[in-house]
């Protein structure tokens, strides 16, 4: 089972575009991946107008090579329209390039009373994606 992710950037008018990305979505490989190679507005939308990917790689090239589909990027109105529409159960991570930075929200849950629905899934309002990656390596090194 993937990691799956959303890689989405922010247009002028407000619009997002966004695409879907099967595997390995989690922050330390795609966070790390678009900070490393995708850094840049050219680069982010390069990457998300290209479509579905497989798994991230370092190159466009490479991800078509392994990719199982070809969907095209799906277009939403404002961040709020995106955000309401992508299911949190199901995607686990979302990154938004916007304001000439990359930034991640994370499929989060909460229970709720019996009789309703046993869990209710959310994403988190938006961070910078280096600050984020910095804290999340500064974990890995301390249980190291």
């Amino acid at each position: 089972m993937g990691t799956r992710s959303n890689i989405a950037y922010k247009k002028e008018d407000g619009s997002i575009v966004s695409s879907y990305c099967h595997y390995d979505g989690y922050i330390e490989h795609n966070g790390v991946m678009l900070l490393k190679h995708y850094n840049g507005e050219k680069q982010a939308r390069d990457l998300v107008d290209n479509g579905y990917m497989s798994s991230l790689g370092s190159t466009i090239e490479v991800i078509n090579e392994g990719r199982a589909n070809k969907d095209e990027p799906e277009k939403f109105r404002t961040v709020y329209h995106m955000m309401r529409d992508v299911d949190a159960l199901f995607i686990e991570f979302i990154y938004l390039f916007k304001d000439g930075e990359w930034k991640v929200s994370r499929s989060m849950s909460v229970s709720t009373p019996e009789g309703y629905s046993t869990t209710q899934y959310y994403h988190s309002s938006f961070r910078s994606l280096n600050e984020v990656v910095t804290i999340e390596m500064m974990k890995e090194e301390k249980a190291s």
